[in-house]
């Protein structure tokens, strides 16, 4: 079996194209010889930026070998960022002829100046750099709270954090002190005086360091390599020039204040320009740097010269790629040479596009005027022309299902293009429920999160276990019963036709956004790592799903949605085999992982822990949360209550349920298990992860394209395309049903026949399909989902309240209709509160529970408003679990 896998590797779907990073230029520096040491920072006024390059030392005269006097500078020179920039030199100068300090941007525009020595030795200082009005301000900032130079900095979120670099001893001399420290940031991300530098330690193990490269990626600081001085004269491979050269790593988390050691340097460097450039959604670029091999080659080829002097061929010029999530070290190319010196001793400039090194030394003792440029390229994988024609194929047989579908008149009527004609298999039904709750977007999620993380998250499918008795004792039997259509005509029955509606039209907008980011948010991630086009991807997904809808109705969505998850779960077992087999130790290696390095369940148990806030790993609360969170679409969401009445009996209905129980909790663990298998896969082979994967949900169909054969991985893709059409279907089919039933139906034309109403389900099928391809393309156009998101998130808090609605007409006998109006909107209100307080940091609490809040609310107001709002035996009757028939 292995041997025919790995054979299958040489006919992979695709190959890679493009570099990590993209070299040029950028006007040099107005000066002949350069600069080594200086500091660079981005000031911005208004929407222009402007890079400033200031200080630092060189050689004028003779070189170091000649006995050359370094002189240190105190010239700011700005470049405005624009095509046609050119550089100036700033009226306004540093207030030191000073260099080897550090540097960091501020999101306020302005950037620091921290640290650094000249003759004299270090100094503490730090200057905050801004301009107005065209012209360059410098002021004083908070000191160090010790001299510091040959150090680095970055910026996590609200901190500045210097780490590492020497200081000067009482006889003129320099030493590397086991010291970081953390300067916090106002609201104006200005430096805050009135709190000062604090400590941050010192990792026990970890020696002193000059020019370490830091490096800032998801609210962590990163500590890598550079050098110290030699604790004795004994030769050793990482020894030279008296200095130790260090390939220890560590990271600084910021949230829980804590060091950690991370895997070594694959050589020992120091001096590469700093910061690391982060790229992707978890890797790290260390550029270049010098290492003992180099400088040992250079002594033994030309000891006359000691490696100085012109005759020098320049530092290593290889790219390191790190990775955050499987700690792990690879090559990632290098610096091209052509044309190209590459620089140590330098600042790197990160933008949100660019990434700039000005300046630097790029021979010992000779320095550059240079400026590089680069952009992170994309590197991303054919997606060819036999993969296409099997998605076009599978895609072509989910319409041919809806054509057939409609053939047998399936869709000639509502109750037909609505409930299936009440005769859909209970294990068709069970797969299409699977299929609805698991989008496009969890199929790639679910498996990202535990490829990244670990398998909390496999916490909320154990609530299927009280869910589905809750549904199949306390809800199915009214669902059923009471022969509706929509669930939401429970709540005219129970309460009043007002809260049916605002249920309906709360499920109707919740799913109207939900459809634009199905189809967005894979398509994002297919393109992001093929060739696929977005916009090619979206369209597809979306007009066949619309055609097959259309035709077929609830049925075809039914049938469709069985062979999508079958297809979804055979593609995702055939990943988990391949990626095991391929992975030494197999699955022992996989449950080392979970066990060794905390990528299983890694939460509390403890009794009496039941804290609430962001960072909480209680697995009591987040079992509660999970629940409350996901209740509200087994009770309360028409596209799952909508296969309930498909069935042909209650007891049929309740058997999809219990067969789903099985498929949640086996196929969800089938989809974490992948993820941890794709963290083991690329932590043992770090040179097959590519640094600039744009997200942790691209890792699976990076795999798939990277890995499985031309037309399997086709296969898979479409089941891709197929889960996203699944769900998307899905919201269809329930918003016309919603719509017809609720609004269209009871409002607006209730004196309409069938067929004119079979006719408007069909055309809020068209539209809702059309207005989500171009919302969907719009915001491929504009590359952002952030104000989408929010909407949908504002009307996702909704679903909460709207489900505790549904629990207190179900649980309570007491509250009527002005009571249930009321609880909801309630819920609403306190939901949206408590959100708006968590995001401003008044309230610490988990975002999960923001479901729970909403249920609780609604339900408890509810019930005590029922005091006072009392229904009668009548409104009652029959439609709560207390009055409710037992035939």
């Amino acid at each position: 079996m292995k041997p025919f896998l790995s054979l299958c590797l040489l006919f992979v779907s695709g190959v890679c194209s493009g570099e990590v990073l993209e070299w040029d230029h950028l006007p040099p520096l107005p000066d002949r010889e350069g600069f080594a040491g200086a500091y660079a920072g981005v000031v911005s006024e208004g929407d222009d930026q402007f890079l400033v390059v200031a200080g630092g030392a060189n050689f004028p005269g003779k070189r170091p070998w000649e006995q050359g006097v370094k002189v240190y500078y105190d010239n700011v020179f700005v470049l405005p960022l624009k095509e046609s920039g050119e550089w100036r030199e700033s009226k306004a100068k540093l207030p030191l002829k000073i260099g080897y300090g550090m540097s960091v941007d501020l999101t306020s525009g302005h950037c620091l100046f921290m640290g650094g020595k000249n003759a004299k030795g270090a100094v503490a200082n730090v200057w905050k750099v801004g301009i107005k009005e065209g012209e360059l301000e410098i002021e004083e900032g908070t000191s160090l709270p010790i001299p510091l130079c040959e150090g680095t900095a970055g910026r996590v979120d609200a901190a500045i954090i210097v780490a590492g670099g020497a200081t000067n001893t009482d006889d003129g001399k320099f030493q590397t002190p086991r010291e970081a420290f953390q300067l916090k940031l106002s609201d104006d991300s200005l430096p805050d005086r009135s709190s000062g530098w604090e400590s941050l330690g010192w990792p026990q193990e970890a020696r002193g360091r000059m020019y370490p490269v830091g490096g800032v990626l998801g609210g962590k600081f990163y500590l890598f390599g550079g050098r110290d001085f030699s604790e004795s004269e004994e030769e050793k491979d990482d020894r030279i020039f008296g200095l130790d050269f260090l390939v220890d790593c560590w990271e600084w988390d910021v949230a829980s204040g804590k060091w950690k050691r991370l895997a070594d340097l694959p050589e020992a460097r120091s001096a590469a320009p700093s910061v690391a450039v982060p790229v992707g959604a978890s890797s790290l670029l260390m550029l270049g740097g010098v290492t003992v091999d180099f400088l040992r080659e250079q002594v033994a080829a030309r000891p006359e010269i000691n490696g100085q002097g012109m005759e020098h061929p320049g530092f290593p010029a290889g790219i390191l790629a790190y990775n955050t999530v499987t700690d792990r070290w690879a090559s990632a190319g290098s610096i091209p040479l052509d044309g190209i010196h590459v620089p140590v001793t330098t600042s790197v400039v990160v933008l949100k596009d660019r990434v700039i090194i000005p300046t630097g030394e790029i021979k010992p003792g000779v320095r550059s005027p240079q400026v590089l440029v680069a952009k992170v390229g994309e590197s991303k994988l054919s997606f060819g022309v036999w993969n296409w024609i099997v998605v076009l194929v599978y895609l072509l047989g989910m319409v041919a299902i809806g054509y057939w579908f409609m053939k047998r008149e399936a869709a000639s009527s509502t109750d037909a293009y609505f409930r299936g004609g009440q005769k859909i298999p209970f294990w068709v039904a069970g797969l299409s429920i699977f299929a609805t709750m698991l989008s496009a977007i969890t199929f790639m999620a679910v498996p990202g999160t535990a490829y990244a993380t670990n398998w909390n998250g496999y916490i909320g499918q154990w609530p299927i276990l009280i869910i589905v008795p809750l549904v199949v004792m306390f809800y199915l039997p009214f669902y059923r019963r009471l022969n509706i259509t929509t669930a939401y005509e429970y709540l005219e029955k129970r309460f009043n036709v007002a809260t049916r509606v605002i249920g309906s039209v709360t499920f109707m907008l919740f799913h109207v956004g939900r459809v634009a980011i199905v189809l967005y948010l894979p398509a994002l991630a297919l393109s992001s790592v093929t060739n696929i086009n977005i916009f090619a991807a979206i369209s597809v997904i979306g007009v066949l799903c619309v055609i097959y809808t259309v035709m077929g109705g609830i049925e075809a969505v039914v049938w469709t949605d069985a062979i999508q998850a079958i297809v979804l779960m055979g593609g995702a077992l055939l990943c988990f085999g391949l990626v095991v087999s391929q992975v030494d130790g197999g699955m022992g290696a996989i449950g080392s992982a979970m066990s060794e390095q905390e990528k299983g369940l890694a939460v509390s148990w403890r009794l009496g822990d039941f804290s609430i806030g962001k960072e909480s790993t209680s697995g009591f609360v987040l079992f509660v949360a999970f629940m409350l969170a996901n209740l509200p679409s087994y009770t309360s969401g028409q596209d799952v209550v909508q296969r309930y009445v498909t069935t042909s009996s209650e007891k049929e209905a309740a058997r999809s349920l219990w067969m789903n129980i099985g498929m949640v909790l086996i196929g969800s663990a089938i989809f974490f298990g992948l993820g941890t298998a794709l963290f083991v896969f690329y932590q043992s082979k770090p040179e097959l992860m590519d640094p600039a994967l744009p997200a942790k949900d691209s890792v699976l169909p990076f795999f798939i394209m990277q890995n499985l054969p031309t037309g399997v991985a086709g296969l898979i893709i479409a089941g891709v395309f197929a889960a996203a059409q699944s769900t998307i279907s899905s919201s269809l089919n329930s918003v016309a049903t919603a719509f017809v039933t609720d609004v269209y139906g009871r409002l607006w034309k209730p004196e309409s026949d069938d067929q004119a109403r079979l006719g408007v389900a069909k055309w809020v099928v068209i539209v809702l399909g059309l207005a989500g391809i171009g919302v969907s393309s719009y915001l491929a156009m504009i590359k952002t989902d952030e104000v989408f998101m929010l909407f949908n998130r504002f009307i996702g808090f909704a679903l909460g309240p709207l489900g505790g609605l549904f629990a207190l007409g179900v649980f309570s006998r007491r509250s009527d209709g002005r009571a249930g109006l009321c609880a909801l909107i309630a819920g609403v209100v306190t939901v949206i509160g408590v959100y708006l307080m968590n995001e401003a940091g008044i309230i610490d609490l988990m975002p999960l529970l923001y479901g729970a809040v909403g249920f609780l609310t609604t339900l408890v107001v509810g019930i005590v408003l029922g005091v006072f709002l009392r229904a009668t035996e009548e409104e009652v009757n029959g439609l709560t679990i207390w009055t409710q028939s037992k035939k």
